[in-house]
C-alpha cells in the first residue's frame, strides 16, 4: 500500500511538473514574441513558438499579402496555419513588440480592423462579406481597451465608421471602400431598410459639371464633365478633354446613399465613377477619374439643377 502511495504521489509530482512547463511554454502574452521561422519554403515555414502558443504540433504557417497593418500604439500580423483549418490567427503587439492579444477568425470570415465604435472605442469587427452586393454583415465586433486586449461588445453596438475588410485590400477591389456598405443585418433585412434610402433617390436626380485641368509627363489637360442623373435607371455622361468629347453610354447605378452615388458600367467593368457629397459640397471621384492623374482621387463637381 505504501509503494502503490509513493508511486501515486510520484505520478502526480511528474503531471505536476510537466503541466507547469507546459503552461509556461503557453505564457507567451505581455512578452516579447518572436516569430522563429525554420524551413522556410515558397512563403510557408515552421515555428516552435507559434506551435506553442496556439497548442498544436507541426504548424506550417504563412502570412497573407496585406498582413502588416500599423496603427498610433500598436500592430497586427494575420498568420494562417496551412496544417488545419486555415484559420487567420491575429497577433496584436504593441510598438515594443510585446504580444498583448490573439484572436483566431474562421478563413471563411473576413474582419476589418481599427473599426471605430461608439464611446470612443475602437476594434475589430468580424463578419461574411457579399460580394454580389458589396456588403458586409457583422456578426461580432471587439474593442481593444488600453492593455490592448479584445473585450467582446454587444453585437448591437454602434459603429462609427468601420474600413473595407483587410481581405478585399487590393488593385482589383480599388474603390470599393467608398462605396461597399456594413451592418449587423442579413442582406434579406438590409433590402427591406433600403426601401427607404431608394425614396431618398430623388436628392441625386439633376445635372452635374465639374471642370479642372491636370498636368502630365506627357502634356497638360484641360477637362469638362457633364452628368445627368433623370432617375434612378438612367445615368449619361459626356467626357470632354482638350475639347475632344466623348459620350460615354451603357452606364447604370450600383449603389446610392444619402452622401454616395455609384456609377458603373454593363461593358467595362474597370469604368467606376462615384459622386460623394459631403460638407454640402459635391465631388467627382472612382476609379477612372484617380486614373486620370495619380494620386489626385477628387474634384469639385457642381450640381447644375434639380429634376422632379
Amino acid at each position: 500500500m505504501k509503494s502503490y502511495s509513493k508511486k501515486l504521489f510520484l505520478l502526480q509530482f511528474l503531471l505536476l511538473i510537466f503541466n507547469g512547463c507546459n503552461y509556461q511554454s503557453q505564457n507567451f502574452i505581455n512578452t516579447e514574441f518572436v516569430i522563429d521561422k525554420q524551413n522556410v519554403e515558397d512563403g510557408f515555414y515552421n515555428s516552435k513558438n507559434l506551435d506553442a502558443l496556439l497548442k498544436i504540433k507541426g504548424g506550417r504557417y504563412f502570412e497573407p499579402d496585406y498582413t502588416g497593418t500599423s496603427f498610433d500604439n500598436y500592430y497586427v500580423r494575420n498568420i494562417v496555419n496551412d496544417r488545419s483549418d486555415k484559420k487567420n490567427i491575429l497577433l496584436f503587439f504593441d510598438k515594443k513588440n510585446i504580444l498583448r492579444d490573439t484572436i483566431q477568425i474562421p478563413f471563411h470570415q473576413v474582419y476589418s480592423l481599427n473599426v471605430i465604435f461608439g464611446d470612443n472605442k475602437n476594434g475589430i469587427a468580424i463578419g461574411m462579406f457579399d460580394k454580389k452586393n458589396n456588403y458586409f454583415k457583422i456578426n461580432k465586433s471587439f474593442a481593444l481597451d488600453k492593455g490592448l486586449k479584445l473585450r467582446p461588445l454587444p453585437i448591437d453596438t454602434k459603429i462609427i465608421h468601420c474600413p473595407i475588410p483587410v481581405d478585399l485590400l487590393s488593385e482589383e477591389n480599388l474603390g470599393l471602400e467608398e462605396y461597399f456598405t456594413f451592418g449587423i443585418q442579413s442582406q434579406k433585412e438590409k433590402k427591406t431598410s433600403d426601401t427607404q434610402t431608394k425614396k431618398n433617390f430623388s436628392q441625386w436626380k439633376g445635372s452635374y459639371s465639374s471642370d479642372f485641368e491636370i498636368s502630365r509627363i506627357d502634356g497638360d489637360y484641360k477637362v469638362h464633365y457633364i452628368i445627368n442623373i433623370p432617375n434612378d435607371e438612367d445615368v449619361f455622361i459626356i467626357e470632354e478633354i482638350n475639347g475632344e468629347k466623348n459620350e460615354i453610354n451603357d452606364l447604370f447605378i450600383e449603389f446610392s446613399s444619402n452622401d454616395k452615388l455609384v456609377i458603373k458600367s454593363k461593358k467595362d467593368q474597370e469604368l467606376e465613377y462615384i459622386i460623394k457629397y459631403t460638407d454640402e459640397k459635391y465631388y467627382l471621384m472612382g476609379k477612372t477619374i484617380y486614373l486620370l492623374n495619380p494620386p489626385n482621387d477628387r474634384y469639385p463637381l457642381k450640381k447644375e439643377k434639380n429634376t422632379s
